[in-house]
């Protein structure tokens, strides 16, 4: 039992840390988690001609997403799509008000399919 309690308690720390988020972000399966008790991060990633990569974020209703895509404004654009539909598209800089709790990806492009290596700042308020 206590063993169960234990994994639960490191499930909804995980899963706060998450939704609340700051900091240095780490992707595990595509999916960024913030530092416990920050409220932003950064990711990297790497786009071959015509491929995408598509991040995942878990934030609350209500909540503020703040979307920085570089290295150039030209180069890299990001979709923001939620469980309600698309909210963001192809923008290399977004700030949305998220409508319901739930799973949000990020879909990162390169309009002119370019090979390029990018960063990704995405802070929630």
């Amino acid at each position: 039992m206590t063993k169960k309690f234990l994994a639960a308690a490191l499930l909804a720390a995980a899963s706060t840390a998450t939704i609340l988020g700051s900091g240095t972000a780490s992707a595990d399966d595509n999916h960024i988690y913030f530092a416990y008790g920050t409220d932003n991060g950064h990711v990297d990633g790497r786009l071959i001609g015509f491929s995408h990569d598509t991040w995942k974020l878990d934030a609350r209703g209500g909540q503020v997403m703040i979307v920085d895509a570089n290295p150039n404004w030209s180069d890299v654009v990001v979709t923001i799509t939620g469980p309600t539909g698309t909210l963001s598209y192809q923008r290399q800089w977004s700030r949305v008000t998220l409508p319901v709790t739930g799973t949000y990806e990020l879909t990162v492009t390169s309009p002119h399919h370019n090979t390029i290596d990018y960063g990704m700042n995405v802070k929630i308020d």
